[in-house]
């Protein structure tokens, strides 16, 4: 049974009678639901509980009377690699309440990097633990140049701690494309070393000739971006990638899944019980459609594309039956300047929305205001389901015992209005702007230290740490 049961709390379940702090009187939001006690922290850890009122002798104390108590929010897909880099992306997700970041990291030229894929892992955590205000894990990415040394680089970069890799089943322009029989060896190798396979799931020969075709015929506007990456190349990627991975014995995590048809598939792959795939949307598939871009401009670029306001509701009908697993911000991070041209040639310009900040509050607000979701289905998503898939559960996603003692504290009546300028980021531009939220974060915690307070961060570069994960094999 989980300690967060509801079971009649007493003295003995209290834990130390003295501890570093006590976060009291808030309603603490967990996976299974919603309940009143004091959460006990002592050296980072949460080392217990204590019924409402009960005395606690604490050094802190901290009112959380009103509010919710969330842990720590997991952003399992960001990019911090074009105009923000993991130090100012680790700001911003700090003030939108999320205390570890997964980030997709590689020796890719387009982001900056060359060498090998785990010479560009350790440079990352390098430049975390100098950089990084919350804590912080490594997916890695794999392209072409990568496949010579797979069999070397893989188990070694499983010994650093990074046991996620992501491959792209489409853009061959930019080297990153990996064919069929490409796949089979990459997952292989993956599956082997107790890995997870991230992908990228969408039909590279489809899109490259349907762009070559808009082009060809001078159709560049930003209307042709949606119509140049179709639902159909998304599901047909997701069929085949599942398909491929069974017969390896691979589990694979489908990343920003965004068309309806796509969610078809995962559910007929999870009725005929074939090989483990887990579901990813992202914030703005939850939220905006092609309407948006259209009114935007490139500022709304993203792969896959913004789909259709049917395609939003199909999304929030997967998150309600538990077809999707996380929501995650696909965070990348591009300026106004570089994001152009704007309006006159949607094929050159580079794809990727901010929004590492927002993810909490929006979902939140477009979830459970809209009675979408509830409050601890929130939690599974941002929470629980990443720290579970991705190998740091209980240390992240929960508020148990021998958890770090990462949370937040929400007030679900705080009113607020998303402007770019209070994302303390370098992308200038918010697909959010203007959005009133009801829902904040007013305090948030990494391992027992408050590193955000009424939208004041207290923390300071390089107090995030790296977080190696075990892999599937010795977890």
């Amino acid at each position: 049974m989980l300690w967060t049961s509801r079971r009649t709390m007493d003295k003995r379940e209290a834990g130390p009678a003295q501890v570093d702090v006590v976060v009291r009187g808030g309603l603490v939001v967990d996976g299974a639901g919603m309940q009143k006690y004091d959460i006990l922290i002592k050296d980072g850890t949460v080392v217990g509980r204590a019924a409402p009122g009960q005395k606690v002798e604490a050094k802190r104390v901290v009112d959380a009377s009103g509010k919710l108590v969330l842990p720590g929010v997991i952003d399992a897909h960001n990019h911090p690699v074009y105009s923000d880099r993991i130090g100012t992306l680790s700001v911003s997700a700090a003030l939108g309440g999320v205390t570890t970041v997964i980030s997709f990291i590689g020796a890719i030229k387009a982001w900056g990097k060359t060498g090998s894929l785990l010479d560009a892992a350790r440079d990352f955590i390098e430049e975390g633990e100098a950089g990084s205000v919350i804590d912080f894990c490594a997916h890695g990415s794999l392209v072409r140049d990568d496949l010579e040394t797979i069999e070397e680089t893989i188990p070694k970069l499983v010994e650093l701690g990074v046991t996620s890799f992501k491959g792209f089943m489409a853009y061959s322009k930019r080297g990153m494309k990996l064919e069929d029989n490409d796949l089979l060896r990459v997952m292989r190798v993956i599956g082997a070393h107790g890995g997870l396979f991230c992908v990228h799931a969408e039909n590279g020969t489809m899109l490259d000739y349907l762009q070559d075709t808009f082009i060809a015929a001078g159709r560049i506007t930003p209307e042709y971006h949606a119509l140049a990456q179709p639902n159909i190349a998304e599901s047909e990627a997701v069929l085949r990638i599942a398909a491929l991975a069974s017969v390896v014995e691979c589990p694979v995590y489908l990343v920003h899944l965004s068309a309806r048809q796509s969610l078809d598939v995962v559910r007929m792959w999870r009725g005929w019980g074939g090989s483990i795939v887990y579901a990813e949307t992202c914030t703005h598939y939850l939220t905006l459609s092609n309407a948006d871009l259209l009114a935007r401009g490139s500022l709304g670029k993203v792969g896959p594309p913004l789909r259709e306001k049917g395609d939003v509701e199909a999304l929030w009908e997967a998150i309600r039956e538990g077809a999707i697993d996380v929501v995650a911000s696909d965070f990348a991070g591009h300026t106004t300047k570089n994001k152009e041209p704007i309006w006159d040639d949607i094929f050159k310009a580079p794809a990727g929305l901010p929004g590492v900040g927002n993810l909490l509050t929006v979902v939140y607000d477009e979830g459970v205001n809209r009675g979408r979701i509830t409050i601890p289905r929130l939690v599974e998503l941002l929470c629980e389901r990443p720290a579970k898939i991705f190998g740091l559960y209980p240390r992240k996603g929960a508020l148990r015992p021998g958890s770090d003692a990462d949370l937040v504290l929400f007030d679900p009546t705080v009113e607020h209005v998303i402007r770019a300028s209070g994302q303390r980021l370098n992308t200038d531009y918010s697909m959010y702007e203007g959005r009133r939220c009801v829902g904040a974060p007013v305090l948030v915690m990494q391992r027992g230290r408050v590193i955000v307070e009424d939208g004041e961060v207290k923390a300071s570069p390089g107090q995030g740490s790296y977080v190696p994960r075990a892999s599937r094999k010795t977890a």
